[in-house]
């Protein structure tokens, strides 16, 4: 489905019936990364996956930003759209760092967060170094197209994890990057690599829904950003999933789906018990 917004035609696909759940994909990827997550979810939920902006189907005009606050205005124009005034969220990646952003920048329209592989910003010399790298990056996009980029990136250690589910499995994740433009990737990685994204790490102490911090026990980089993304919120807590690297839902989507089930769960209940209290 499309919704033709200002600056932005956002594809997007909604699943099952019940209570929201928006869930975000991570760089180079697009909505369709969820499906074989939802398909092991247990019926109840609505399932809202669009392709974020630079990503999938989702067309922006030249020009326009592929920013944070960018894709948050279009999840709003999405819920606004589906009438939805709250959503459980949960992202992966890049799409975990989005999900931060509108946790603390948004809070009025979240029920609760999960990420995987997020972080909350980095500090002023990580950021400015990030910043020129993800620059010299999306140059090599542009310079040298889409296929050479996806061969590039899909043999980056971080992914290795990937390759335990085989030859045909590595092969349909590459497909689907291909299937992403050049200049998409390039504008998303200027508008939201982890250079350009701005610190949320004190904002999250006003963070007062349940957070659950996923990350992959051989990524220890973020076994550590979990930790302390979970110290961070009043309702935080992590999960280590063993025998994953960074793309947990991809690598172990049967354990990962039980992670998402008991987190969603837990949140529902928090929901209704919070409602009761002001009944």
């Amino acid at each position: 489905m499309i919704l033709e917004g200002r600056d932005a035609r956002l594809s997007y696909f909604v699943a099952g019936d019940g209570p929201p759940v928006t869930l975000l994909h991570g760089f180079t990827q697009s909505g369709r990364s969820w499906r074989e997550v939802i398909a092991k979810m247990p019926e109840g939920w609505r399932w809202i996956v669009p392709d974020l902006r630079g990503h999938g189907e989702t067309q922006t005009p030249p020009g326009e930003p592929c920013s944070m606050d960018a894709c948050a205005d279009d999840l709003v124009a999405l819920w606004n759209e589906l009438g939805f005034e709250q959503t459980h969220l949960a992202g992966y990646s890049m799409g975990g760092r989005l999900a931060l952003h509108v946790a603390a920048r948004r809070p009025e329209r979240v029920l609760s967060l999960l990420t995987i592989g997020a972080h909350a910003g980095l500090d002023k010399d990580a950021r400015d170094e990030r910043r020129r790298d993800d620059e010299a990056l999306a140059e090599r996009i542009e310079r040298e197209g889409i296929e050479p980029f996806v061969n590039y990136w899909g043999a980056l250690p971080i992914f290795a994890g990937l390759e335990r589910r085989g030859p045909s499995y590595v092969a349909q994740v590459r497909a689907e990057r291909l299937q992403n433009r050049a200049a998409g990737l390039a504008c998303s990685l200027r508008g939201m690599g982890a250079g350009a994204m701005e610190p949320l790490w004190d904002e999250l102490a006003e963070v007062s829904f349940p957070c659950t911090f996923v990350a992959g026990e051989s990524d220890q980089r973020y076994v550590a950003t979990a930790h302390r993304l979970a110290a961070a919120v009043r309702q935080g807590r992590y999960e280590i999933v063993p025998r994953t690297g960074h793309a947990v839902h991809q690598e172990r989507p049967n354990a990962f789906a039980r992670v998402l089930d008991a987190h969603l769960a837990a949140a529902a209940a928090d929901v209704s018990a919070s409602s009761s209290t002001f009944d």
